[in-house]
């Protein structure tokens, strides 16, 4: 079976004057997917519409690949299917872009059955593009490809992708009606939502796992988190859910964010989004993600009110000086408090949960009576899963409860409290 571990790999930029340089975040992610970059190369142009880069850098490159024993080279561009067949023609490797290598690590870490259609969906829908370039290129027969009867086998793949697609969007209309009902239902229950949200290799699973005592899947790498995972966790005595998301990543390709989008409407629908930023890097780096995640954030329509920034990695930042400049320049883009943390070590979390609890929605307090009978108490169960009982108390043939929840769950839930012969009086 192929392994990445073993193939060398070429990373490629081509940027504009001013651009940034992003070899970087794709060497992470190349690792990340399991390949050893040996080489990078980045060229300060306008894009060759043949190769993407320039044909005199093509031809300087086909030595070095041959020489360094080079198997794949990975652009941080996006390529199109001309381009790739072009380069590929050139250089005897395998060419992939940016947008390929993200798919290829999705898949590896994919695990819930939505998460491996939504990957599956996009990538066909990329491939669909490719696929009518090597039409036009075996009908130029530069492929060989006749089946009997004389139609083409790539023809026949290309009506085969266009069912597949098909089939994998009904499948996921489906998934996503129940899904939209679960999300519903938390929505109507007394209990408030949290998201964790930020750039991937933030620390949201590692936070998730110090506040809900889970043992989420951390490597450190890019994308470590597919798929949304939803825990109920007294948070000082308050009963809420908490969402560990997928990261964000600055200019993720269309198809990738249509493929995810019910994972953002979650974090859309949340009564409160905990921004994590990776405290360890530097000023440009930090000012580079926050600003992606915010405007991923803004997209999906998170109001910044709801937003609380968490710095995290505290324990990697060198002086008290260096954290405050680094929360002052969170506070250009986060309109709300500033949390510094190390999740690693537990640092400072009891502050953030004060913080998270003094931003969360109005909760109400209510004295519920009950009769002491057989039929309270599924009624008490009731009450215990979607709010907090803060004292109780013996009356009679009555039990009265001093309860804290949402308004609105606590006036719907007022109707199964009188069926049962008992009252609700709000404070």
């Amino acid at each position: 079976m192929k392994n990445n571990v073993f193939e060398r790999v070429l990373l490629i930029q081509r940027r504009y004057k001013g651009e940034k340089r992003r070899l970087d975040e794709l060497r992470e992610l190349a690792m990340a997917a399991g390949y050893l970059p040996v080489l990078e190369i980045e060229q300060i142009r306008e894009p060759c519409s043949k190769y993407q880069i320039g044909p005199g850098k093509v031809k300087e490159l086909t030595k070095i690949i041959k020489e360094k024993n080079i198997n794949k080279v990975i652009f941080y561009n996006e390529l199109k299917p001309n381009q790739v067949h072009n380069l590929m023609k050139e250089w005897g490797v395998e060419v992939i872009d940016r947008f390929q290598l993200i798919l290829e690590i999705f898949e590896k870490r994919a695990g819930s059955k939505e998460a491996k259609l939504q990957i599956e969906l996009a990538r066909l829908k990329r491939e669909l593009s490719f696929i009518k370039e090597r039409i036009h290129l075996a009908k130029k027969e530069e492929f060989a490809g006749f089946l009997g009867g004389g139609r083409y086998a790539i023809d026949a793949y290309y009506r085969h992708v266009i069912s597949r697609i098909a089939k994998i969007e009904r499948e996921l209309r489906k998934i996503r009606r129940r899904k939209k009902e679960r999300i519903k239902a938390r929505r109507n229950a007394g209990l408030s939502t949290i998201s964790l949200t930020g750039y991937t290799g933030a620390g949201k699973t590692t936070l998730f796992n110090k506040l809900t005592g889970e043992q989420g899947y951390i490597d450190g790498k890019p994308f470590a988190t597919l798929s949304t995972t939803t825990r109920k966790i007294n948070l000082l005595g308050r009963k809420v859910l908490i969402s560990d998301t997928i990261g964000f990543i600055e200019d993720l390709p269309p198809l990738l964010i249509d493929a995810f989008y019910t994972t953002l409407e979650e974090i859309a629908m949340a009564d409160l989004v905990l921004l994590l930023v990776d405290g360890s890097e530097n000023y440009r780096e930090i000012e580079r993600k926050v600003n992606a995640s915010m405007e991923a954030l803004e997209t999906v329509g998170v109001a910044k009110s709801n937003v609380i920034g968490v710095l995290n990695k505290i324990d990697l930042i060198r002086s008290r000086d260096e954290l405050v400049e680094k929360m002052e320049l969170l506070k250009d883009y986060i309109n709300s408090p500033i949390v510094p943390i190390s999740a690693v070590y537990g640092i400072n979390l009891d502050y953030l949960k004060k913080v998270i609890i003094t931003k969360l929605p109005n909760y109400t307090r209510a004295i519920i009576k009950l009769p002491l009978d057989g039929v309270s108490k599924s009624v008490i169960s009731k009450i215990l899963d979607n709010a907090c009982i803060l004292g109780e108390q013996i009356n009679g043939s009555y039990i009265e409860l001093t309860v804290e929840s949402k308004k609105d769950w606590l006036l719907k839930f007022s109707g199964v409290v009188n069926e049962v012969g008992g009252s609700i009086v709000f404070q």
